[in-house]
This record gives C-alpha cells, sequence and structure tokens, in this order.
C-alpha cells in the first residue's frame, strides 16, 4: 500500500494500531504539498490519518486551523464536512472519518444542484456569528483586509518566479508568460491605487466585517458521496473578507463553477449583498492574478522541488509544460 521502498511515518502507524487497523493496510492518498495524508482500515471500516508539517513560531498553524474548523462546522453546518474522531498535537496528525464517493473531475463544472449545496454549507457557517467567534482562532490564510497587501502578495509571488531552472526549451515561453504578468500587475495597480486614493473604493474592510470562510473552497476540494457533497481540506479556514471567499470561489481554476457572477452571493442576506459585489469589482482582478501565481508556482524553484516530492509520478518539464498551458487558458 505504501509505495516501494517508503516506511509509513510513525504518526500514521501508531494511529492505524489504535484504531485497530492492520500498519499494513495503510495507503498513502495524495494530499497537499505541506502534509501527508494515510488510509488505512480493513473489510468495510476504513479512517483517514493525516499529518502536519510542525508548526513554525509566528506562522499560523495549519493543523489548528483545520481542528478548529472542523469543530465548528459539525455543530454550524452538520453533514458537510467529515467528522474529526481524534486530533493529537503531539504528533501533528489528525484522525477523520473516511468519505466513501468521488472527486470532481478536473475541468468539468459542477450541477446546478450541488453548487446549490455549496452555497448552503457556506451560508449555514456564516449563520452562526456567535459560535463562531467562540470556535475559530485564526484567520484565513492571506485573509487581508486591504487591497494593498493583496496587491503586495502578488507582487511577492511574481519577484519569487523565474526560468534559470527550465530547461531551454521550456524558457522562451515561461519569459513571455511572466512578461505578461507583471505588465498586467502594473496596470491593475496602478487602478487599484487610483480608485483608493480617489475615494472611490476603501482599501480595507473593518476586521467586523469578515465572514468564516472554508478558504480555497470549491469542488476541487470536494467528494460527490451518497449523502451529498462532503467539503474537505481547511488548513487555510478562518476569518476573512467576505469578497475574497465569493470570488476564489469563482476564481480558482480545477473546477470552474461559473463565468459570469459568483453564486456565493447568494449565501448572504439580500442587504449585505450589495456591499460584496462593490468590493468584488477592485479584487477580483488581483485575485485573478493570484490564482495565475498559484498555477504557476513551478516558476519558483523550490516550490517545483516540494511539488514533485508529493507527485513523483511527474517529470518535471511535462509538469511545468502543463502548467503553462493552463495558465494561458487562465489567462485568456
Amino acid at each position: 500500500m505504501i509505495g516501494e521502498g517508503e516506511n509509513a511515518p510513525a504518526f500514521a502507524e501508531h494511529w492505524a494500531s489504535q484504531l485497530g487497523a492492520s500498519v499494513d493496510s495503510l495507503e498513502r492518498l495524495r494530499g497537499g504539498i505541506n502534509n501527508r495524508v494515510f488510509r488505512c482500515g480493513d473489510g468495510n471500516q476504513h479512517w483517514v490519518i493525516k499529518g502536519y508539517a510542525p508548526a513554525q513560531p509566528g506562522q499560523r498553524d495549519r493543523m489548528q486551523a483545520e481542528v478548529d474548523f472542523l469543530r465548528f462546522a459539525a455543530q454550524a453546518a452538520p453533514g458537510f464536512t467529515p467528522a474529526l474522531i481524534e486530533a493529537d498535537p503531539e504528533r501533528r496528525c489528525v484522525v477523520l472519518e473516511h468519505l466513501e464517493g468521488e472527486t470532481f473531475p478536473e475541468g468539468v463544472p459542477p450541477s446546478e444542484r450541488e453548487v446549490g449545496e455549496a452555497v448552503e454549507f457556506f451560508r449555514q457557517l456564516n449563520a452562526e456569528p456567535r459560535l463562531a467567534q467562540e470556535s475559530i482562532q485564526l484567520d484565513a490564510a492571506e485573509g487581508f483586509l486591504s487591497l494593498r497587501e493583496h496587491l503586495g502578495n502578488v507582487r511577492q509571488r511574481l519577484q519569487g518566479m523565474g526560468c534559470d531552472h527550465l530547461e531551454a526549451a521550456l524558457r522562451p515561453q515561461a519569459e513571455t508568460m511572466l512578461q505578461q504578468l507583471h505588465t498586467v500587475l502594473a496596470h491593475t495597480e496602478e487602478s487599484t491605487h487610483r480608485l483608493i486614493d480617489q475615494g472611490m473604493v476603501p482599501d480595507a474592510i473593518a476586521p467586523e466585517a469578515r465572514c468564516v470562510s472554508p478558504s480555497d473552497f470549491g469542488f476541487h476540494n470536494a467528494i460527490r458521496t451518497a449523502a451529498g457533497i462532503r467539503f474537505i481540506d481547511f488548513e487555510f479556514a478562518g476569518w476573512d473578507d467576505p469578497a475574497k471567499a465569493t470570488l476564489d470561489f469563482n476564481l480558482q481554476p480545477r473546477v470552474p463553477v461559473a463565468k459570469v457572477g459568483s453564486p456565493l452571493l447568494a449565501a448572504w442576506p439580500l442587504e449585505q449583498r450589495q456591499a460584496i459585489l462593490s468590493r468584488c469589482q477592485p479584487l477580483r482582478p488581483i485575485l485573478r492574478l493570484k490564482w495565475l501565481c498559484i498555477l504557476l508556482a513551478v516558476l519558483q524553484p523550490a516550490r517545483l522541488e516540494q511539488m514533485l516530492i508529493v507527485m513523483p509520478e511527474e517529470e518535471s518539464d511535462v509538469l511545468i509544460q502543463k502548467r503553462l498551458v493552463k495558465a494561458r487558458h487562465y489567462l485568456g
């Protein structure tokens, strides 16, 4: 079940034994770059064991974010997430309910009914503000309150990219893509600063205007089950700008939702929608650039190395070519 020459980590072996499952049943699942995910169990009973990297001083704790969110969602929006069975801070891992179902195919939009389920999940998460205040301790990852902060984040991502580590055949198209992104960013910075300086849009929202967001929310992090859609992966969850949450639901490129508008606006009471929509207008081009940077993370040498570790079946130049094609499609 584990790859050839690979041993299961101690946290996975410990919890497989605690759950009464054979250690030999441990099977590595594809997780994120920053965690390791295993399935274990025998017969009809299975569990998921997810391990996290050590918490770094001064950085948000991904494990805490996911544990807080899962506990909150179990009360505020039951039935939309896997059950949290155990949280083990000593071993930096959690044990989760294993969901039987299928992932959404990349590039294929979900049905209207499935989108409606996602909207209802988000609505329920934000229908209990007092419980949320008691339960959610962390801001969402990159949950900036300021448009200028979002622009700075995109600028920082672009500055970390280069082409020196690429095969010679890939460099011309990568260099052209980076030049395009720098040009678009310069125009976006200019227009955003002008809107702020002329008082046409506020730079920041007040902290009390934030919402609870799963973050990285979409059908790329969802499973079709017999009981309905279940959402997974909440390491980035926390308090966020409602406009950012609304836009990211559309802008994530793996499983598109809608080309125009955002279905997630329907999760908000009518009196709040106009304010969120007004903020979406200046924020959308910034976040669209950010998603392009995420697609092109292969142009950051250290990030590419991390990606290849968790995707050993991928050849470096093939992965880079795939991402360049996706980025061109997304940009268009």
